[in-house]
């Protein structure tokens, strides 16, 4: 009997929409997974550095590739075309299942990106032992999810929605940052798979049903704040610190914070952060909060800020900050920056002369400082309230309302959502109030739009 013909492949244009890496990682993901091959014309198309396959790309197709028994085509770095050719549903010979996957990046690249192609296809493994998933690479990458925001966001959320449980441990930082840092970490994720094999080879449909449309946005009861940073002195000469830090001045935050501190670069940070988030919250609308918090009882702000994480750095390059938001019904809402990963940052902060036959680098780490914290802050407060968003939605008659999750959450789900939709039942109700689109970034809506092209019309 002479063998089937293959299957005409999927094809996805990679400059569709959002035009990046992620294009490329889900549509792996759900190839392997559903046995579909595809083939990816102008990978990252819409990138305007070097397109085409990066490291972290090639590895989570080629770990897919192995574990699912697949063929691959013109899969290197730098290809702007990939071929992914899984063995049919009843071929189940070439696929495996194992539960110790090592994973080496050759650059710090993000090890958050390649778990994100490689989550749903380890959900469906048949094992039934846990697995654990190591990968050496980057933790604090421009672009990418930080090991913080995994930890105190993402992974929450993922059980608030009903998928089993998964941990992260962190074993090394790594970091990739625009000023040239460079520097491998490691992590290590340890996953319940969620399905098991059916005898005829299919998952059975026990995917739970994600339906993202009737969580409303939950009341904040709680911020965390996590600071990554160098222990270096700010300044040279204790004249030179700002104002908060010099023993003879006294505010509310250098009283709650402890002044007795020397006024290191880290202090600093965690310092203004505390500052300017406190400030900024009081501008939002009192219903934003938990009824259970009596604003007029607090003198620092309408919620408990609370250092989550405050961790020492190597490198003066090396800064973080991540804003995390506890909400009433059980979501996370995060919104963190990197510093060399400051857009706004070269536009805010001129560039000063130097001084004859001197150089002070330390001089200007405040103002490095403060960048950062305001980019964080002002992205961190638009994530809870955006007035002209607000004022559309709260509109009489309106059906739509913001989402539950934040706006780099939401992208993170799309694949998810999509997977409950086809094994779940769900049947919209009367009445029912739906998202807001013009939430939905690029890249949520680039996620839904790869979903519909491998999963069908009615994903």
């Amino acid at each position: 009997m002479a063998p089937a013909a293959p299957t005409e492949p999927i094809r996805l244009d990679g400059r569709k929409l959002e035009g990046g890496g992620q294009l490329v990682r889900i549509a792996v993901a759900l190839s392997a997974l559903t046995g579909k091959p595809i083939a990816v014309e102008h990978i990252r198309g819409n990138r305007s550095g070097k397109q085409g396959l990066k490291a972290s790309h090639l590895a989570a197709v080629k770990t897919l590739g192995e574990l699912s028994g697949s063929t691959l085509v013109k899969a290197q770095i730098g290809s702007c075309s990939l071929g992914f050719y899984p063995p049919s549903h009843d071929q189940d010979q070439g696929r495996r299942t194992d539960t110790e996957i090592n994973i080496r990046l050759p650059t710090p690249g993000s090890v958050f990106l390649v778990f994100q192609a490689l989550y749903p296809y380890l959900l469906h493994s048949s094992t039934k032992d846990q697995i654990r998933l190591n990968i050496i690479g980057g933790t604090n990458v421009s672009s990418s999810p930080s090991y913080d925001y995994v930890s105190q966001v993402l992974i929450p959320n993922f059980a608030r929605v009903g998928l089993p449980p998964l941990s992260v441990g962190l074993e090394k930082r790594g970091w990739a940052s625009g000023h040239g840092q460079v520097q491998m970490g490691e992590v290590v994720f340890l996953i319940d798979p969620l399905l098991r094999r059916a005898s005829g080879g299919t998952p059975s449909a026990d995917f739970p049903s994600i339906d993202l449309h009737r969580h409303q946005r939950g009341k904040i009861s709680q911020i965390d704040i996590t600071i990554l940073a160098p222990d270096d002195h700010l300044v040279e000469d204790a004249r030179d610190l700002p104002r908060g830090f010099r023993h003879d001045d006294h505010t509310a935050e250098s009283d709650e914070l402890g002044d007795d501190r020397v006024a290191t670069v880290r202090d600093y940070l965690e310092r203004q952060v505390h500052k300017v988030l406190r400030k900024r919250l009081k501008e939002l609308p009192a219903s934003y909060f938990s009824p259970e918090l009596c604003p007029e009882t607090r003198t620092s702000g309408p919620v408990p800020v609370l250092t989550h994480t405050t961790e020492s750095t190597h490198s003066r390059s090396c800064m973080y900050v991540l804003i995390v938001a506890h909400m009433s019904n059980g979501f996370k809402i995060g919104r963190d920056a990197l510093y060399g990963s400051l857009k706004e940052l070269p536009k805010q902060q001129p560039k000063t002369k130097k001084r004859q036959g001197k150089s002070k680098p330390r001089e200007d780490m405040d103002s490095r400082v403060n960048g950062l914290v305001s980019e964080c802050v002002e992205n961190f407060i638009r994530e809870l309230y955006d007035p002209a968003l607000q004022t559309a939605i709260s509109a009489p008659g309106s059906a739509r309302h913001q989402p539950c999750v934040d706006e780099y959450m939401r992208d993170q789900l799309v694949v998810f959502e999509t997977l409950g939709k086809r094994s779940g039942t769900q049947t919209p109700q009367d009445g029912q109030s739906y998202e807001d689109e013009r939430y939905w970034s690029l890249h949520t809506q680039t996620a839904q739009w790869v979903c519909r092209q491998i999963l069908g019309e009615d994903s």
